[in-house]
């Protein structure tokens, strides 16, 4: 039996005379990449591999996770045309990523640390100079906390051009103003999760001082909902829900005073850590440590920015964010997770119900009873808190591992799977994306090297079910963020400029 390849005549004069069987066992011996250069054989070969009775059981074989096959089952007007270009785009991309280079590089110009009138608008909460996931402590580069924030294809970035944040939809490479003003304010982090993009930023005054050089500052942090807009045209709206006080006595702008948050749909949690500056109890082991969790579920036009005595009532008041649970040193004493003067914290999280806070620890052990290994071992131990204080708290160690600590981006970092081969090599990953339904990692990294200790220049590794390609990154080692998908990786220069690789297209 033939299989009807070439429309031009009855029986192609090659491949159509195979027998089907023998057909598709050439077939399976050729990779994507192949089936798209046999077109250039002849007009025949074109056209059989064109066929979308060919290229569509191929496609669900090789590509059976990607967003495209999925697309498929809608059954497209012209079957035979978007089988070929859409299985051709899918080759293309894999491609670019088996070959660790991307089609094109897109780069957006993010703005200064100072802003029009010269004072300081964007003051990202510093990174510790020391943390347990080291070797005796000391973090060996630091890197400031990157100014955007990935989730699901969209990017939100403070645009230098205009002097405002941006959403920027990676599909469509349409772009959207955020309804934030930054004039007046000092941004301190910015975080889109959970469709909820919340912007934690102080006022550049302070309104009274603890000594000659620390000031405190009133931290407010605004939230926005983000949806895709009415009528299917393919964009976003940005909608305010409600803005709170994330600290009730206010926080210095200084590189000692730290803070940590995460959120969910509804619900905001927030670490902070302070040294102790008292004069007769100062101890840098006994720093000034708190937890607090806030209910943000409910849309509420009350601005406490605009009401620094607390004086306004009213029901949007009533419906404004509010605290449900307060844990200070002493109750994180009790869950064994107060860090003192050696912090451990790398990941903090809430639940999306909002019962349980989980904190994660990273700490690099050197076990006694194992076979030594260069950089140690990392530990991770997970911690569940209950929010209303009541119960038992979980304590677990999770089966994966986090990266050494270099920067506070390492909050908000995906953890490592299957790190089994990577523990000669994990104290060199500086930040890792995996996308779990095809299995593409990028990781970005120091050369390392295991004689003498030393961090080298950064390498981007790029590795796929068949391939593993690695090349230098200069693009992407500004901070140690990386975020993206298989279809392209976000990370920033050291010029402040977020780089966009993209393998799409």
């Amino acid at each position: 039996m033939t299989i009807p390849l070439y429309s031009g005549q009855d029986t192609c004069r090659d491949l159509a005379f195979l027998p089907r069987d023998l057909f598709w066992l050439i077939l399976e011996l050729l990779e994507p990449t192949d089936l798209v250069r046999c077109r250039r054989v002849s007009r025949a070969w074109n056209e059989a591999f064109r066929n979308p009775d060919i290229l569509l059981p191929l496609f669900k074989r090789h590509f059976p996770w990607t967003q495209e096959v999925k697309d498929l089952q809608n059954g497209p007007p012209d079957a035979e045309n978007f089988v070929q270009s859409t299985f051709d785009q899918v080759v293309a991309r894999y491609d670019h990523l088996e070959r660790g280079k991307p089609r094109s590089v897109q780069k957006h110009r993010l703005c200064s640390d100072l802003g029009s009138s010269w004072e300081r608008q964007w003051f990202p909460v510093q990174p510790w100079e020391s943390h347990a996931s080291h070797y005796l402590g000391d973090v060996d580069r630091q890197f400031s906390e990157s100014m955007w924030t990935y989730e699901d294809g969209l990017v939100v970035f403070p645009q230098a051009k205009h002097r405002y944040l941006v959403l920027l939809d990676l599909n469509s490479d349409r772009q959207f103003l955020v309804p934030f003003i930054i004039e007046g304010k000092v941004i301190r982090r910015i975080r889109l999760q959970k469709r909820l993009l919340v912007v934690e930023w102080a006022e550049p005054k302070a309104f009274h001082w603890l000594n000659e050089s620390d000031g405190v500052h009133r931290h407010f942090a605004s939230s926005f909902d983000i949806t895709p807009s009415a009528g299917n045209d393919g964009g976003w709206e940005i909608v305010p829900r409600n803005e709170w006080k994330i600290m009730f006595l206010g926080h210095p702008l200084s590189e000692r005073d730290r803070f940590f948050s995460a959120h969910s749909k509804t619900h905001y949690v927030i670490y902070i850590w302070q040294p102790n500056r008292s004069l007769y109890t100062a101890d840098e082991d006994a720093p000034i440590e708190s937890l607090f969790v806030w209910d943000i579920s409910k849309q509420s036009d009350y601005r406490p920015s605009l009401d620094p005595t607390g004086a306004q009532t009213g029901p949007e008041v009533d419906q404004a964010p509010s605290i449900i649970a307060r844990f200070g040193y002493q109750d994180l004493e009790f869950f064994d997770v107060r860090q003192r003067g050696f912090p451990c914290i790398q990941q903090l999280e809430v639940s999306d119900d909002g019962q349980t806070v989980f904190i994660t620890e990273n700490a690099r052990i050197f076990p006694a009873n194992e076979q030594p290994q260069a950089w140690g071992v990392p530990q991770t131990v997970t911690v569940g808190i209950p929010v209303n204080g009541i119960g038992p708290y979980a304590r677990i160690c999770p089966r994966y591992i986090l990266t050494a600590y270099r920067s506070n981006d390492n909050f908000q970092q995906m953890p490592l799977f299957e790190w089994e081969h990577l523990v000669d090599s994990w104290n060199s990953i500086i930040a890792q994306v995996t996308d779990r339904e095809s299995g593409v990692i990028f990781r970005l990294h120091f050369e390392d090297n295991v004689e003498t200790g030393e961090l080298g220049s950064i390498h981007l590794t790029i590795e796929t079910e068949k391939m593993l390609a690695t090349r230098k990154a200069p693009d992407l080692s500004g901070r140690a963020k990386l975020c993206g998908c298989d279809k392209y990786i976000i990370g920033e220069t050291r010029n402040r400029d977020l780089v966009i690789y993209r393998f799409d297209r």
